[in-house]
């Protein structure tokens, strides 16, 4: 429990220290490119913004789960953001036992932008998020002890390619990979309190840059604001009886993106037959807070008012 919790420690020291570093442009723009919040991934951009509905509808081997999720993120610096979220659960057992209803542990999390690289269209990011323990219902299986999970998060445009791969500009990719690890353990359940590996991708095409800074194929709106965008997401158990078990996702979809929020939609596609065998589907319903709110919510102890994004 002491390394647990010293590994935790250091990096919130380095989170905090990297506040020495410069600052940069704002949230969901690097560059001349800007990406949208994808559904699964973790947004590697410290942001003013707010997931107002995250749906999810999907059937593994032991339940079927309508997810309904919210929350908010705020930056105190340009650089650093901090945010909280919740989820509502609705759990149908596979087994016919009764429906089960409630909220999840809340989660807080603490987000920094580490380098920016605006000519190559690239941002490295360092996050934490902590899940909240005994904050839950019962009802859902709340856990009782908390858990913590540092992740290292990056966004890339494609925007160097050679110009004979131009229509393959548009393309970028961000990722996230992190360990979850339990504090406060109050069981003696192995396979509750196992740390997890967490990682993922999400590969996106942008419409809008396409026709801004490659070539304007005369697509009007609202087909000029759209952003194909597949996910993948994987967990892989490190100890406990489930060692070396993995789940994993692919998620094809599409969002759209307007001035003050964007909506999205996916497929949930299980790769393996520990993740279910069933078709399941996710939604966001995003809210751009820095533009909706510029003069309000854009306010930072550090920088003052930072003003809305561009795009």
């Amino acid at each position: 429990m002491r390394a647990r919790l010293l590994f935790v420690g250091g990096i919130l020291f380095c989170v905090l220290t990297l506040l020495g570093l410069k600052e940069a442009s704002a949230h969901g723009v690097i560059g001349p490119r800007f990406i949208p919040e994808s559904i699964s991934v973790l947004d590697p951009f410290p942001s003013d913004e707010m997931d107002l509905l995250a749906y999810s509808h999907f059937k593994d081997t032991e339940s079927l789960t309508d997810a309904y999720g919210a929350g908010f993120s705020k930056r105190l610096s340009r650089d650093l953001a901090v945010g909280i979220d919740a989820e509502y659960n609705r759990i149908r057992p596979n087994d016919g036992s009764p429906v089960m209803r409630g909220f999840q542990n809340i989660a807080l999390e603490v987000k920094y932008a580490m380098v920016r690289v605006p000519e190559h269209e690239f941002l490295a990011s360092t996050a934490v998020e902590w899940e909240v323990g005994g904050t839950g219902d019962t009802s859902v299986g709340r856990e009782a002890h908390s858990t913590v999970t540092p992740q290292f998060l990056f966004g890339y445009g494609m925007g160097d390619l050679p110009d004979a791969l131009s229509y393959f500009k548009p393309l970028a990719v961000t990722g996230q990979i992190g360990i979850t690890t339990t504090i406060g353990n109050r069981t003696d359940e192995a396979a509750e309190i196992a740390d997890i590996l967490t990682y993922g991708l999400a590969v996106q095409y942008s419409v809008p840059y396409l026709q801004t800074m490659i070539k304007d194929i005369g697509l009007r709106w609202p087909f000029n604001r759209l952003f194909p965008m597949v996910e993948f997401n994987f967990e892989t158990v490190l100890n406990g009886p489930n060692e070396g078990q993995t789940t994993a996702l692919v998620n094809p979809g599409l969002t759209w993106a307007g001035r003050f929020y964007q909506v999205g939609v996916e497929a949930m596609l299980p790769l393996n037959d520990r993740t279910g065998d069933h078709l399941g589907v996710q939604a966001l319903i995003h809210l751009y807070l820095d533009d909706m709110f510029p003069d309000f919510y854009t306010w930072t102890p550090v920088s003052g008012v930072l003003g809305p994004t561009q795009r």
